[in-house]
């Protein structure tokens, strides 16, 4: 390991980030623009937000709980850099940028403890430089990189857990940091819960284990684990207390019994039980998973591996089975992979796998890279190639591969085929052409407008937005009496519980301002 080579790593990382930071001027999709305003709330001191993206926790007004449905750190850490850089977008980033760079020397520092190979690690450190679909994630506030980061710091404490010479002598500043780091796992995302109880099954095994000897000292470590992750777990369930009067909310037990996408939108929520599950969910359960595993399957295939990296991986699995960071990521990865295939597989088919699996991607790219060293290994065995000229030649080759990957997917997902405007920020004009068609009827903000994606249109405008809910015609009256929705904006991607009763209430209640060229329609509410 070469201390130069972690410097140099980390300025190529930060140069190529950087050059992300021009074309995603904005947070581009739902999931970043939620992260990004929860920061800018938390830093206006508040945890609520005139915007509802789903009913599921039984919303009643505006402003509604930021944090009822998804978790907070990402916002948090958005949070901090927006204190110190300024409340914009782009101030929210600087520090994610930062941290984001670090991957680069974090993953070569780790793939020198697993394989102490220098090309190797090099390799393993392009790779999460040149890292393709993951590349337009990294700079922006998302949970992707908080759980590359973390992920890849449980595996390794609880690889030491594992180890015999561990269990020689505890350490409670181990059991004290994975706490810490597991709290934070699932302060990011609510399957970080996981690794809680993957901690837990663990050292109540070794507890038994270890019978009489050292059961005190042991008990007390473990006291020691769920008490850290209580710590850094209480900015959630004291929210959660304020608003609910319970540590969980409310959309945790709703999202189980989803049948469908758009159920995620569905109003009441009341609806979602197990009644409703039974009836709606399980004919379709057995396709949903075949999707789910399709998909899946896709993402580990090509976006986790890039294609070419199957053979590879598989080379490097073999070359270091036995290691026991390793191992965990291994069990950790088949988890998740079931849980968001057969438990939860609408939600793993549309990014849910790609964002819980990333906390293992650091692995993956190191065994990859190591894989690369086992095939030079075989050409060096059975065709006597040359060692020096082997990781010169392929190891070029192979970064060119990534680079031209990485380049392909990035041009396609964010700056897309036009070359007048980028892809990424197309949302963002339609929404303030919108808003320019409504400021002619009303300046105020708080004038409610229902609309596909309330989290952009707020983000973009600035004015007090909630989704278009799944529901039947007399309840979605109800919902725009509920939050007394002024503007409504219709496109052809409507919930699956829309039929020609709906036209007609909404013909009945709203007239139409405009309709756009794209076929948006614009109505307002009649008096």
């Amino acid at each position: 390991m070469r201390k130069r080579d972690l410097v140099l790593l980390y300025f190529v990382a930060l140069i190529i980030l950087s050059i992300t930071l021009i074309f995603q001027s904005d947070p581009g999709y739902m999931d970043s623009e939620f992260y990004y305003l929860g920061g800018r709330q938390i830093i206006q001191g508040s945890l609520e937000i005139p915007v509802i993206w789903n009913y599921l926790d039984n919303p009643t007004g505006l402003p509604n709980p930021i944090f009822s449905y998804w978790m907070p750190f990402p916002s948090i850490f958005s949070a901090f850099s927006m204190i110190l850089f300024g409340p914009s977008f782009s101030g929210s980033r600087i520090l994610i940028l930062i941290l984001a760079a670090g991957l680069a020397p974090l993953t070569y520092w780790f793939s020198f403890k697993i394989t102490a190979n220098r090309f190797t690690s090099i390799m393993a450190g392009s790779m999460t430089i040149l890292s393709g679909y993951y590349l337009k994630f990294l700079t922006i506030p998302e949970t992707i990189l908080p759980y590359m980061f973390l992920g890849i710091l449980y595996f390794y404490i609880f690889g030491k857990f594992t180890s015999r010479d561990f269990e020689e002598e505890v350490n409670s500043k181990d059991f004290l940091f994975l706490g810490l780091i597991t709290g934070l796992l699932h302060l990011t995302r609510a399957d970080g819960l996981i690794f809680f109880t993957i901690g837990l099954t663990l050292f109540v095994y070794l507890l038994v284990k270890r019978k009489k000897n050292g059961i005190k000292k042991w008990l007390f470590n473990i006291l020691i684990f769920i008490g850290s992750y209580c710590v850094v777990m209480s900015f959630w369930f004291a929210s959660n207390l304020h608003f609910y009067d319970s540590i969980f909310a409310p959309a945790t037990s709703k999202a189980i019994w989803i049948a469908t996408y758009d159920d995620t939108f569905i109003f009441p929520s009341s609806k979602l039980n197990l009644s409703y599950w039974l009836e709606n969910a399980i004919k379709l359960r057995p396709s949903q998973v075949f999707e789910a595993i399709k998909l899946n399957l896709g993402t580990f295939v090509g976006v986790q591996l890039m294609i070419f990296g199957l053979p590879l991986f598989i080379l490097g699995l073999k070359r270091n089975i036995k290691n026991h960071m390793l191992r965990i990521g291994i069990i950790f990865y088949i988890m998740i992979f079931l849980l968001m295939t057969i438990i939860f597989p609408l939600a793993g088919a549309r990014g849910g796998f790609l964002h819980s699996s990333s906390a293992v991607q650091i692995l993956m790219w190191i065994l990859v890279a190591d894989g690369l060293q086992a095939f030079f290994d075989w050409g060096i065995r059975k065709r006597n190639w040359n060692l020096y000229r082997s990781q010169k030649m392929f190891g070029t080759a192979f970064i060119v591969i990534i680079a031209l990957f990485t380049l392909v997917v990035y041009k396609n997902d964010v700056m897309g085929a036009s070359t007048q405007e980028l892809k990424w920020e197309q949302d963002y004009k339609q929404y303030k052409e919108i808003e320019e068609i409504i400021t002619q009827k009303s300046l105020d903000k708080t004038d409610v407008i229902m609309i596909n994606n309330p989290l952009g249109y707020y983000y973009s405008t600035g004015r007090w937005s909630i989704v278009v809910p799944n529901a039947e015609m007399d309840q979605l009256l109800e919902v725009v009496q509920l939050f007394k929705v002024k503007y409504l904006v219709l496109d052809e991607n409507l919930p699956e519980k829309f039929n020609d009763d709906h036209d007609n209430m909404i013909n009945t209640y709203f007239k139409i301002i405009q309709e756009t060229q794209s076929g948006i329609k614009i109505y307002e509410y009649k008096k």
